[in-house]
């Protein structure tokens, strides 16, 4: 009864930004259908697990804590939120604020010694896909 979610092999990057991994499957995790259903209507094709990697986005999700990302919930339903998205070659993960009324954004770290990057277009932004859980490993 539980629902396989895919591991993939690739960090995003919480900091200056990364080159993607292999992004191949490297496991499945099964989480309950109920608690699933709670987080996102996404199917579980739509899902996927990835690691963070760097601070820029502390004390909110930090180096080594896994992330379920639902690809159904990016581009066409852009809101604020935490996301992952890709800028260039670099994948990342930030909030963004989307201006109500110019719907321009600004892709922001939680961690304030890294800079914002203000008043972009959706457009200059590939959104992968908003960030709807985070495990981490309690040392």
């Amino acid at each position: 009864g539980l629902v396989p979610v895919t591991l993939l092999d690739l960090a995003v990057s919480a900091g200056p930004g990364s080159v993607p991994g292999s992004e191949q499957p490297v496991a499945q995790i099964g989480f309950d259908p109920a608690w699933l259903n709670r987080l996102t209507a996404a199917g579980p094709d739509e899902l996927n697990l990835v690691k963070v990697e760097g601070d820029s986005m502390a004390p909110t999700l930090l180096p080594g804590d896994d992330i379920l990302v639902d690809r159904s919930d990016g581009e066409g339903r852009a809101r604020d939120g935490i996301y992952v998205l890709r800028m260039e070659d670099s994948l990342l993960v930030k909030r963004l604020a989307l201006h109500p009324v110019t719907r321009r954004v600004t892709v922001q770290s939680d961690n304030p010694a890294y800079a914002d990057w203000p008043d972009l277009a959706l457009s200059d932004i590939n959104l992968i896909g908003r960030v709807i859980w985070t495990g981490r490993r309690v040392a």
